[in-house]
């Protein structure tokens, strides 16, 4: 074996290293100690069983520098080839060219090296590298024999693992087997099963639908009807419904259950009526709370009426019946003693005498008072104050007569017929909701039967409001308080729209058609009245004072609350009678006004007269107003401009003669010199004491602060207008004989009075 290695080296490099020292060779050279022969021996033994490429892979010492491993081979096959004798000549020369073409071999050549010493230092080369290599395997041979007792040791484990794998193989093989058994027994006993549970569901539906337990049937035919009486009658009707749905099939349980369920459903009806008859009737009690009684019983054991409106029709058509009778009873009877109790909390009733062309005397009960009613307990009815306040208050209540009659209070009608009706439509919105859901089974049909129940029972309580309505306004000429329920009523129609209560839409409509006709006529009387006025002489002399007529207050006052009310809702009807009665009243204060026989105090009357219209209607403050207004601004402007030139011409009419003249013909030279003169010269001798005239005389006629003031400033500034216009003139005519008194001059002199208020 040791042999055939050293053969093997013959095709190791042959060029020394220039590094190696000559002593290492040397060591190299040593043989392995003695010691060492036992293991060599093994080594040899094992390397005999082993390829020589093999161990030289796993020992690393066999890694040395060379050439390719295919010179190598091919070297030495030449080598080992080669016959020395047998060579012809052009062998030779092939050998000598491809000697030439190695690179050791030419490089010798060109050094002039002797190649036969050459060849004999490789040979020496070689041995050395034998001995290195017999030295490393000698050192590592322990470890070569430890290796193969491992591997050895590796094989018998992998071999048992071998047959371990194939033993599991093999359970594995059997375990697959056994679970597809398995997966085809569990797919067999899921469909058993979910076949078994679809009978069972329908079974279970069949029996639930036939078999009545025993507890169940003596508590619907003994017990007492509670809540688990209502979960076991309920349950007993879908029993019923199961039985009639399936009647047509050939079970003989479904005929047998069946006589049992009619005795129980007759039973279960009887019990029913019986119950909502009693619960019914002790809702006429005195001091019976209704809606705790609708909420408590009658809607918490809803289900009962509905199973006797399936089950039972003619045990609905008594509950129902009973219902409407006690409740029907119950409403009259209550708002009829309602009604009658605010009738009497009614303050002083408006009459004829509260009309606004009715005299003062008339309304203070004749000449030595003796009317039937003292003025002092009315109200003013033209005024609306603080009335609106029903409208406007979110929730004011309602009056309770009992504390109010201890009280001894007493209320405007217009706050009774609020009061009445908001009662009215609290009672039967909640009445309308619990008929909708109590007696009503097919939400279609709900409405109308609804509506229908709700009409039975209130149509007698309707009649009483709409009695109560009618007592109210019938005798009543107050046309504001009479408006105002007609905007009440608008509300309380409006909150029936909010509520979804539509069965009160033709109570309030009825009570719309008593108050508008009633308000009308109202409205036609105090025209009316005035007509008698204007025509009445006794009246018309009887104006012999400059101040503001107490018919023009009446009227300042009533047109405002109407117009106030009016706002939101443009009702045509009112802006016509408001324009009708404006109309009156311009006629009756041009007639009083005729009978004073100076100019001056005429239009002082109808200017304090229309200027307290103005300041009432200022004083509302609404937008409603705005249009009568600004009508009325118009008319006093007009009488204001009419007075000033009233009042100027005594003092300065030869003034204003002079420059409406101009003024028409549009020329100065229709004026002479002279008379400018005049007028001049009359002006400066006379101005201050007739401004001083002119503001007496505005104090006197207009004792109001603001009305004299804006009279005062009207004419002092239409007298500038007036001189300013003079002074114009005699500039355009030349130099005047007379020096004119300045602009500024008066106007300084003017600015004294302003403040005279």
């Amino acid at each position: 074996m040791v042999d055939t290695e050293l053969d093997t080296t013959k095709t190791l490099p042959s060029v020394p290293s220039s590094d190696e020292e000559p002593g290492e060779n040397k060591n190299r050279k040593e043989s392995p100690p003695e010691g060492q022969s036992l293991a060599l021996k093994e080594l040899d033994s094992l390397l005999a069983e082993t390829p020589i490429e093999k161990t030289e892979q796993n020992d690393p010492s066999s890694v040395i520098p060379s050439h390719t491993d295919s010179e190598e081979k091919s070297s030495e096959a030449d080598d080992d080839d080669f016959d020395f004798y047998q060579i012809s000549f052009d062998e030779v020369d092939d050998r000598i060219s491809a000697f030439q073409e190695d690179a050791f071999v030419s490089q010798a050549l060109e050094s002039g090296m002797d190649l036969r010493e050459y060849a004999r230092q490789v040979n020496q080369q070689k041995e050395n590298v034998q001995r290195d290599l017999e030295n490393d395997y000698a050192q590592q041979v322990q470890s070569f024999v430890d290796l193969h007792f491992e591997i050895e040791s590796c094989d018998g484990v992998l071999g048992r693992m071998e047959e371990l794998m194939n033993a599991f193989q093999s359970d594995l093989g059997n375990i697959s087997g056994e679970i597809k058994n398995l997966q085809e027994q569990s797919s067999f006993m899921s469909v058993k099963l979910k076949n078994r549970k679809a009978v069972e569901t329908r079974l279970g539906r069949a029996l639930k639908g036939m078999v009545i337990p025993p507890y169940v049937i003596k508590k619907i035919t003994e017990g007492e009807i509670d809540e688990m009486w209502l979960s076991y009658l309920l349950g007993i009707n879908k029993q019923m419904r199961f039985v009639k749905a399936n009647q047509h099939r050939p079970i003989k349980a479904l005929r047998d259950v069946g006589p049992e369920l009619e005795k129980l459903r007759l039973k279960a009806s009887a019990s029913i009526r019986d119950f909502f008859v009693s619960r019914i009737h002790s809702l006429c009690v005195p001091n019976t709370n209704i809606q705790i009684m609708q909420q408590s019983v009658f809607l918490k054991y809803k289900g009962l009426h509905m199973f006797v409106l399936e089950r039972h029709h003619d045990a609905a058509a008594e509950i129902q019946q009973t219902y409407v009778n006690s409740l029907r009873w119950y409403f009259h009877n209550h708002f009829e003693r309602y009604s009658k109790g605010l009738l009497k909390l009614q303050t002083v009733v408006t009459d004829k005498t509260d009309l606004i062309g009715v005299e003062e005397n008339a309304r203070k009960g004749g000449l030595f008072g003796g009317g039937k009613q003292a003025f002092k307990d009315k109200t003013n009815v033209f005024a609306l104050g603080d009335r609106i306040d029903v409208l406007r208050l979110q929730d004011p209540g309602v009056i309770l007569v009992h504390v109010a009659e201890d009280k001894e209070q007493k209320y405007q009608f217009e706050q009774l017929f609020r009061s009445f009706n908001l009662t009215l439509i609290d009672n039967a919105s909640s009445e309308y909701l619990f008929i909708y859901e109590f007696f009503s089974r097919d939400p279609a049909a709900a409405a109308d039967i609804a509506k229908n129940i709700f009409q039975q029972i209130y149509e007698p309580t309707e009649r009483v409001g709409k009695a109560f309505s009618k007592a109210c306004i019938d005798n009543s000429y107050d046309a504001v308080g009479i408006l105002l329920c007609i905007r009440i009523n608008t509300q309380l129609a409006l909150e029936l729209q909010r509520r979804r209560v539509p069965a009160l839409e033709g109570y309030t409509n009825s009570i719309n058609m008593l108050l508008w006709p009633r308000f009308q006529h109202v409205m036609t009387l105090h025209i009316d009245s005035m007509k008698k006025m204007a025509n009445n002489k006794s009246v018309l002399s009887a104006v012999k004072e400059i101040h503001p007529h107490y018919i023009t207050r009446r009227y300042a006052e009533f047109s405002t609350s109407l117009l106030v009310l009016n706002d939101g809702y443009d009702d045509a009807i009112l802006t016509n009678s408001v324009q009708r009665l404006r109309n009156e009243l311009e006629g009756l204060l041009a007639r009083m006004s005729n009978e004073f026989p100076e100019v001056a105090r005429k239009i002082v009357f109808l200017i304090n007269n229309y200027d307290l219209i103005v300041s009432v209607f200022q004083e509302a403050n609404n937008r409603a107003v705005e249009a009568e207004l600004d009508h009325v601004k118009q008319i006093l402007s007009l009488q204001i401009g009419a007075f000033v030139d009233e009042q100027l011409k005594p003092y300065f009419g030869a003034l204003i003669d002079c420059v409406k003249r101009v003024e028409k013909m549009k020329s100065a030279e229709v004026v002479e010199k002279g008379e400018l003169d005049r007028i001049a010269y009359q002006f400066s001798q006379t101005w201050r004491s007739s401004l001083t005239g002119i503001n007496a005389s505005v104090i006197q006629y207009f004792s109001n602060f603001k009305n004299g003031t804006t009279v005062l400033h009207a004419v002092l500034g239409q007298l500038i207008v007036y001189y300013t216009q003079f002074l114009d003139i005699l500039e355009q005519r030349g130099v005047s004989k007379v020096q004119p008194v300045g602009i500024q001059t008066v106007m300084v002199e003017i600015k004294k009075f302003r403040s005279s208020f």
